[in-house]
């Protein structure tokens, strides 16, 4: 098994500054959900964030090609990436819906989504912090935090596309646009699940 040298730290750094960077993100996106003014340029902002999040990515994949020892599996820190950066692009892509499709003002379940997506990047943060030490009983109730969070988001977006398919007063294109930001947001927080179970599964099998 490759165990850690000093110049294989750069993998785990930049892997925490990519998923600090993800969790600002989040923290953007539900300060624009709870304080609905001045929306475009909040939105320049997050997408700011979104393409520090990329560039944290290229370097990565550079670094991997780079080098030949890795500290896990160099299929597991392209896949972290990768999904921490689809975190972070799913956030900018419904703030940008947001703008795009003139929503008004955001709905109550439109918050409490963002809320668990926040509250799901945070235990993430978390994780990924510790994936370096490699021990699987520092990261196991982080894990079921993030699945809490997952299943909180999943009966959130259910009532919610419940509540406008049964709302025969609504206009049609009102249900299409609140349906897909919903289901994009939903995603999002699957996707930190999938981030989750990544780390999990690498932790097992370097433990």
């Amino acid at each position: 098994m490759l165990r850690l040298g000093p110049r294989n730290d750069v993998f785990f750094d930049l892997l925490e500054q990519e998923v600090d960077n993800l969790q600002l993100g989040a923290k953007s996106f539900v300060e624009l959900m709870e304080n609905y003014t001045d929306v475009e340029a909040k939105f320049d902002a997050i997408q700011d964030i979104e393409h520090k999040g990329d560039a944290i990515t290229r370097q990565i994949m550079e670094k991997l090609n780079s080098t030949f020892v890795t500290p896990i599996e160099r299929e597991d820190i392209s896949a972290l990436a990768f999904t921490l950066d689809e975190i972070l692009d799913i956030i900018t892509g419904v703030a940008d819906r947001c703008v795009l499709y003139r929503i008004g003002k955001p709905t109550p379940e439109m918050i409490a989504l963002s809320k668990a997506m926040e509250g799901a990047c945070n235990e993430l943060d978390k994780l990924i912090h510790m994936l370096r030490e490699l021990k699987y009983d520092r990261i196991i109730d982080l894990t079921k935090s993030v699945k809490k969070w997952e299943m909180e988001s999943d009966q959130i977006y259910r009532r919610a596309v419940a509540k406008l398919l049964n709302d025969d007063t609504l206009h049609p294109i009102y249900v299409i646009k609140w349906k897909e930001i919903y289901e994009k947001l939903e995603d999002g927080v699957d996707f930190c699940e999938d981030v989750s179970n990544l780390v999990e599964g690498v932790v097992l099998k370097n433990a």
